[in-house]
């Protein structure tokens, strides 16, 4: 699970977002080859998280559901809330300590 912490004070922008997330010497270059099949659709990006995501949220279609900044750690949250990442969009490859992930911004709510 990637939450880092649930209560994190301050912002009250938001945001919605599922993920695939792989491990191994090879991640990176599978998510690459992966992002290039998804491309910007949804049904894809879901089911791809439902066959190769090693996170258990890979069974919703990779949805870790509505979240602040700083709930997440912070390569996935700087991600996830950069105005240059757009919402609809197949997002990565980005590494964490968790490993490598592809992630899709469901909806985005700035408000600072």
């Amino acid at each position: 699970m990637i939450l880092k912490n649930i209560l994190a004070p301050g912002s009250s922008s938001t945001a919605a977002a599922s993920h695939i997330l792989m491990d191994g010497n090879d991640a990176k270059s599978k998510l690459e080859t992966l992002k290039k099949e998804i491309g910007n659709d949804y049904n894809k990006f879901a089911a791809c998280a439902a066959k190769y995501s090693k996170c258990p949220s890979g069974k919703s279609g990779g949805k870790l559901g509505t979240f602040r900044p700083g709930n997440m750690v912070p390569p996935f949250d700087k991600a996830i809330f950069d105005k240059e990442n757009r919402v609809g969009e197949t997002i990565g490859p980005i590494q964490t300590n968790f490993g490598w992930h592809l992630i899709w911004i469901e909806e985005r709510n700035l408000a600072d």
